[in-house]
């Protein structure tokens, strides 16, 4: 029984189910392990390719704060040792003339320097902040700055990132490397003074003197939005005023945009640190990048000490990097799409189409193996059976028989039940054949085959053992039973008649000789067929159509 199921549940096709599915599951965890590889390679080049992004741009904000810390370190250096020539007395000469003019300008040589441009005693009172009360540090001041001047002169907006440097004082003057008329100074000035960048330059409001950067504000020249970075300048715990840097969003977005990797879609963004966008690579709105406010609160509220990072949301995959020399963050934002079209995603691609056509392909192996399992079972099915079974009578053939007779005797015996054999033999079967021909002889034996297995047990034993003879075991069923059961075969066979042909009936007959090992004691299944067998011949002599069992 055991045995039975366990070839049932390991039949051919089950195996090859079994196979098959092993080396499906087996290529896709391949495929998968290699599509991890290649996200992980992903995710590396886009943060790889984003740090290399905006490495180039804070080499390019270095060199400009770089330049700002040299001019403070400058005025620095004029403050504690100012130097006193002509020029310089030449420019505090011509202050102290247009001190009290409400617009003025000081331009000692101007081939060699900027001019500086500043507002009167007066107007200075407008200004809270804004002071001239020591004499001697505002002329130290206008000498240190005028030596700025000399050098400011030499500041090309072409090779730098930012477009204007200035010194802005708190005694009522400015520098700036770009210049502006004259009916602009009060409005550049005041204005300046006035933005966040100047009034949280003061000691209470940046206690470490460091830099700041500005948010965005729109220019007042028509320049466009613009960012500035501030740096203050003191000198014997004095503020004298501060250097500020200006940086168009517009050039920011356009170094972004030259420097964005041909082969590399989506685009970046610098935000700064209010989560308001400086410069967007490809210029389009902020609405239409695919990042939301609540994404970018989760970057910004990344630990400090996480220089770079990566999330993902839905079909979005989001780098970003922590800029150094600018308070705020870079990000680069691709969606599947254009993920796709990388070079990572061509590989993947070809990754999951070859995927897809080996599952293909191992789907037709596997019919094809399937469907041709199947025709060999059914052909060993077919084997088997005609190995087994008389083809005409559709019952177990000798060999077969015998075989399944002395496996119920050993089963009998081995339980004590008692084990019966009728042996049967078609009366005057050869007269049938030699008188109606062997057409006919085929009908009787089927016919006569038919009626015994319809009354026989399932578990009875029924086999042709010769040309016209059958043989039938009966476990557990003792002589008496076996009797019953011979004699109920021999009246259905003797009650009907065999259609031969349209005009033809034949009425059959048939001889039975019963045996059973509790009358013999013995459960070899040759000798009770011998005993069963002699038994029918008496049947025979004694007229045929009868059972014999005993005697």
């Amino acid at each position: 029984m055991i045995a039975d199921k366990s070839s049932r549940a390991f039949r051919p096709e089950h195996i090859v189910h079994i196979c098959f599915a092993i080396v499906f599951v087996f290529s896709t965890l391949l495929t998968w392990r290699e599509a991890q590889v290649l996200k992980s390679s992903y995710e590396t080049d886009q943060r790889a390719w984003l740090a290399q992004l905006a490495s180039g741009l804070e080499h390019q904000l270095q060199q400009s704060i770089d330049e700002m810390y040299f001019f403070r370190n400058m005025l620095h250096h004029a403050l504690d040792e100012p130097l006193v020539t002509d020029k310089s007395r030449e420019a505090l000469a011509a202050f102290a003339v247009k001190r009290h003019h409400p617009l003025w300008k000081i331009n000692i040589n101007s081939e060699r320097s900027m001019p500086l441009n500043g507002i009167s005693d007066e107007a200075l009172q407008s200004f809270p902040l804004l002071s001239r009360a020591d004499p001697k540090r505002l002329d130290d001041e206008l000498t240190a700055v005028l030596e700025m001047s000399y050098i400011l002169q030499f500041n090309n907006p072409v090779n730098d990132l930012h477009y204007r440097l200035w010194y802005i004082s708190r005694a009522g003057f400015y520098l700036s490397s770009v210049q502006d008329d004259k009916q602009e100074t009060v409005k550049s000035y005041s204005t300046a003074i006035d933005r966040p960048y100047f009034l949280n330059a003061h000691p209470q409001s940046n206690p470490d003197r460091g830099m700041r950067w500005s948010e965005i504000y729109h220019s007042l020249y028509n320049e466009g939005e613009v960012v500035t970075v501030t740096l203050p300048v003191d000198h014997d715990n004095y503020w004298y005023g501060e250097l500020a840097m200006d940086f168009s969003t517009e050039a920011i977005q356009r170094y972004l945009r030259q420097t964005l990797p041909t082969w590399q879609a989506g685009h970046v963004m610098l935000f700064d640190r209010k989560h308001k966008p400086l410069a967007i690579s490809d210029g389009k709105k902020m609405s239409e990048q695919g990042i939301n406010s609540a994404e970018l609160a989760e970057i910004f509220n990344k630990r400090p000490d996480e220089k770079s990072g990566q999330i993902r949301s839905g079909t979005r995959f989001i780098t970003w990097v922590r800029l150094q020399h600018f308070d705020g963050m870079m990000i680069n934002v691709q969606t599947l799409d254009e993920g796709m079209r990388g070079e990572t995603g061509r590989v993947t691609l070809v990754l999951v189409l070859m995927w897809g056509l080996f599952t293909l392909v191992l789907l037709a192996c596997h019919q094809a193996i399937f469907r041709m399992i199947r025709r060999l079972l059914s052909l060993q099915e077919t084997l088997k059976w005609r190995a087994n079974y008389d083809g005409l009578t559709r019952q177990l053939n000798r060999s077969a028989f015998f075989e399944q007779a002395r496996k119920q005797s050993a089963f009998c015996e081995r339980h004590q039940l008692p084990l019966s054999l009728i042996q049967l033999d078609l009366d005057h079967f050869k007269s049938v054949n030699d008188t109606w021909g062997h057409h006919a002889g085929d009908v009787v034996l089927t016919h006569a085959a038919s009626v015994i297995a319809r009354t026989l047990r399932k578990e009875d034993v029924l086999g042709r053992v010769g040309g016209e003879e059958f043989c039938v075991v009966l476990p557990d069923t003792s002589l008496a039973e076996a009797v019953e059961i011979a004699e109920r075969i021999r009246c259905k066979l003797a009650s009907k008649e065999v259609l031969i042909n349209a005009m033809k009936t034949l009425k059959v007959t048939a001889s039975l000789g019963v045996s059973s090992s509790d009358e013999q004691q013995d459960y070899k299944i040759e000798n009770l067929q011998s005993i069963a067998d002699e038994r029918l011949y008496r049947a025979k002599q004694a007229g045929r159509n009868c059972v014999s069992s005993g005697g």
